[in-house]
């Protein structure tokens, strides 16, 4: 283990060395063979006005190939700026007021209170009701051209605007957050570019870069703005606007029973390395506090290969874990894959993710390996066949004499995989979604997989076979549907084993307007059914799994059908960058052990409203405050009512690019 850290730290140690290396070289002229060289290094005023393009400079970091230090906003650039303006991502041209206090939509007639609450509070101007647009619709009036040069604008976390590059920190308290915040290192971003100087620029690539970015856990937004050079209009200049998030955070949890403490710096010395710290205690019967930690480098050496090494010694979990993975980030590579290894003295679930919690401490050790090759249709590169190979090994170090070991379902096995997949993945650009006002990226298309296997243990050789089929699409009018179907099992003496049926669906509507500020709704449908799985198995409906904020431990089933409905409302009230939805909810599931059974068994229902409360800023979790009243009687032991305060990730959309192959997760 501590030569395993000792190599990670190493391996950072080396990546920095070399973002710094590159940085260097890059910025005096020199050349890199995966990245663009930096010739000069410009700082400007900052354009006043959107319509100030004679006189105004970007104040930037440039990678460019000409040998001026600044790049001046010319008035002929008006029309492709304005032309911009249908892509809500490239609204972050220049000069939009969008600092403007509007407290005048308050009805407040005490003047003190008027004042404080304007000196905290803003109002941000609503945007247009449809503002979504195809990805590559901004880059296609481009292709073709040789790009010239590629610049830097970076932001920082507060009070700056990619909707407005005018915007600067004006409180105290921005001001210092401002301070204590280490940039992103310009070497670093340039290794995330997809395309360099020279080069012709490809819609697709530049949208899908796009994506990569603004899905980099220490950027809160990234656009990109093209420029055609004055002098040779078969040339472009591309400006990469980013905003940093403030890299650091701190979460406590604290109880009768136990009690969490994290702190978390998302972005060491601007590199784009994760370091998570905690410690955690069981008051009951283990008083001592115990630690855990994970380091996490993000595209090491430009290679996009990102690295994981974590450790835990708590009373939730005693192991560590290592990982190296490579996922597919455009339609373009050709191969992805990775590695993990996972070493645990004592936990009481079979993985981390897994669902079912056990009722008895076990250990064990797990490695997987997978890898996929893409073969891509040269007319249409977003259409790819993928051929897919996994090997995974988990070996439970129990004791055979006992009752466990002799357990199938926590059975010693080696599963090889193999599989085939036919993927198109376009992207649609929105806002307003999962987050309060950055752009988002919403993948849609098809992802159609089958895959076999063999399982190999102590009770013999089970073949599995599994099929899923997604499909997504957005209509004219911005509404979003998804749909998945899969199925998949082993096989023992023709009988079908753990298998699994899946049926699920996704929905969120176009933007509508209530009390003057954007709504959306929002459907999710599942049926997901188990056939012969072992006794340890089951399905809840508890939280996240059915029902929020209902828990009933004694409530298990086989087969569950759930609803989940949101309407979420979009504030306009700005507190230190601080955002507001507010969100009413219905759920309800039904849960039985048989099909022919499952609408007149276990139905639950709970109806509520909460308010979420966002920083795309910081790297915190949103904050989700929530009231639940549960309509059909609850077991006994189980309040009507609940509520809740937690921190929640971002939901993420599904994407169609590859992934690793695995079976249904059945929870």
């Amino acid at each position: 283990m501590k030569y395993a850290i000792f190599a990670l730290f190493l391996l950072a140690f080396v990546d920095s060395l070399c973002s710094n290396s590159m940085g260097s070289d890059l910025s005096e002229g020199g050349t890199s063979k995966s990245w663009i060289p930096f010739k000069s290094y410009s700082r400007g005023n900052i354009c006043q006005s959107e319509f100030e393009f004679a006189s105004c400079t970007f104040n930037s970091d440039s990678l460019r190939n000409d040998s001026s230090t600044t790049s001046k906003i010319l008035p002929s650039k008006i029309s492709l700026l304005k032309a911009s303006y249908t892509d809500t991502a490239k609204l972050v041209t220049l000069g939009l007021n969008s600092k403007e206090k509007r407290l005048d939509q308050l009805v407040i007639k005490n003047s003190f209170t008027k004042n404080l609450l304007g000196y905290f509070i803003t109002f941000q101007p609503t945007s247009v009701v449809q503002p979504g647009v195809k990805s590559i619709s901004y880059f296609s009036q481009f292709e073709g051209k040789k790009i010239s040069s590629i610049r830097f604008i970076r932001l920082h976390p507060f009070g700056s605007s990619l909707f407005d590059t005018t915007v600067v920190a004006s409180k105290w308290i921005e001001k210092a957050g401002n301070r204590l915040h280490m940039n992103t290192v310009k070497s670093k971003l340039g290794m995330q570019l997809l395309f360099k100087v020279g080069e012709t620029l490809n819609p697709l690539l530049l949208a899908e870069n796009e994506k990569l970015m603004r899905d980099l856990s220490f950027l809160e937004d990234v656009t990109f703005l093209v420029q055609t050079d004055e002098q040779n209009p078969d040339e472009v200049k591309i400006v990469i606007i980013s905003k940093d998030k403030f890299e650091y955070a701190a979460s406590m949890s604290l109880s009768s029973d136990n009690s969490d403490v994290e702190i978390i710096n998302e972005n060491m010395f601007g590199l784009g390395h994760r370091l998570n710290v905690g410690m955690a205690q069981k008051n009951a019967y283990l008083p001592q506090m115990g630690i855990y930690f994970s380091y996490h480098i993000n595209n090491i050496f430009g290679t996009f290969i990102n690295t994981t090494i974590g450790y835990s010694d708590t009373y939730k979990r005693k192991g560590w874990d290592f990982s190296l993975e490579k996922e597919f980030l455009t339609s373009l590579e050709e191969n992805a894959g990775g590695f993990s290894f996972e070493k645990v003295s004592k936990y009481n679930h079979i993985a981390p993710d897994h669902p079912i919690e056990l009722d008895t401490t076990l250990a064990y050790l797990s490695s997987d390996l997978w890898f996929i090759h893409a073969f891509t249709n040269p007319v249409s590169p977003q259409n790819k066949t993928l051929l897919s190979f996994r090997y995974h090994h988990q070996d439970f170090n129990l004791n055979r004499e006992e009752t466990l070991g002799r357990s199938q379902f926590l059975r010693d096995h080696d599963l090889f995989l193999g599989g085939i997949s036919f993927t198109k993945r376009n992207l649609y650009k929105n806002n307003q979604i999962y987050g309060y006002g950055v752009t988002e990226d919403i993948p849609y298309g098809h992802y159609y997989e089958l895959i076999a296997a063999l399982d190999r243990s102590q009770f013999g050789t089970w073949p599995y076979l599994g099929l899923s089929l997604s499909n997504a699409f957005i209509d004219k009018g911005g509404r979003y549907y998804n749909g998945r179907l899969a199925m998949d099992g082993f096989l023992d003496n023709g009988n079908v084993k753990q298998g699994s049926i899946l049926l699920s669906g996704n929905f969120f509507s176009n933007k509508f307007f209530a009390l003057g500020d954007p709504c959306r709704e929002f459907i999710k449908v599942e049926f997901l059914g188990g056939i012969n799985r072992f006794n340890e198995e089951y399905l809840t409906i508890n939280g996240r799994f059915g029902i929020r904020d209902f828990y009933a431990s004694n409530l298990k089933g086989t087969k569950r059908l759930k609803f989940n409905f949101e309407t979420v409302r979009y504030l306009k009230w700005n507190f230190y960058n601080f955002r507001f939805t507010n969100y009413l909810f219905t759920d309800f599931a039904f849960l039985s052990n048989s099909m022919n059974s499952i609408f007149s068994q276990n139905f639950y229902a709970g109806i509520g409203a909460g308010l979420r409360i966002f920083n795309e800023s910081l790297v915190f979790k949103i904050v989700d405050i929530r009231f639940t009243w549960f309509p059909v009687s609850p077991p006994e032991g189980v309040s009507p009512f609940g509520t809740n305060l937690q921190g929640l990730t971002k939901s993420r959309f599904e994407d169609f690019l590859g992934r690793k192959p695995e079976g249904v997760r059945y929870q």
